[in-house]
């Protein structure tokens, strides 16, 4: 009796890895990098993120030129002013140059800090398909397709794509309640 339970438990311990691969993988993983570049919601994102960038970058062009007009006119009169006049003018210059550079500073802040709250956001809508998918093919485990983890998967183990399709539908549900 003892040998009998014995062997079968050796006989379930050697076949259960095949039972499990005959189903399919049951470690898989996805590229969250890919999820967020290519699902709608990420697409409509980084088109959001690119509009702010080129509003602020216009409204930096524009007083770049101010400040190249206001530089060449200080160059020009250089001669006919008065040093106090001049160094006057070079004041306002100089003041005018901090308020640029400062206000490209808080530019780039604020697209980084938008940039990452949108990723945020994101990243914690495609974990939750990423569980549901991951209950429903009752997978063992999903994990991110990143080359200092991961170093090899087979095609056959990478599920991104399915992700891709759930995270679009499920946005497309929300958006029509």
């Amino acid at each position: 009796m003892r040998k009998d339970i014995l062997f079968l438990s050796l006989i379930a311990v050697l076949f259960f890895p095949f039972f499990l691969f005959a189903q399919g993988p049951s470690v898989v993983c996805v590229d969250m990098q890919r999820i967020m570049m290519e699902s709608e919601r990420g697409k409509e994102m980084q088109k959001r993120l690119k509009e702010e960038a080129d509003r602020m970058k216009k409204e930096l062009d524009s007083r770049q030129e101010e400040l190249q007009k206001l530089r060449d006119t200080i160059d020009k009169q250089s001669t006919t002013l008065s040093p106090e006049a001049r160094a006057e003018k070079e004041k306002v210059y100089q003041t005018k140059l901090k308020e640029y550079q400062r206000l490209a500073s808080d530019y780039q802040s604020d697209l980084q800090t938008r940039d990452m709250e949108y990723s945020q956001e994101i990243v914690k809508e495609i974990q939750e398909v990423i569980r549901m998918i991951g209950e429903k093919e009752r997978y063992l485990m999903i994990l991110e397709k990143d080359p200092r983890i991961v170093l090899f998967s087979a095609q056959t183990a990478d599920i991104t794509d399915k992700v891709i399709q759930a995270y679009n539908e499920q946005k497309r549900k929300g958006q029509k309640r």
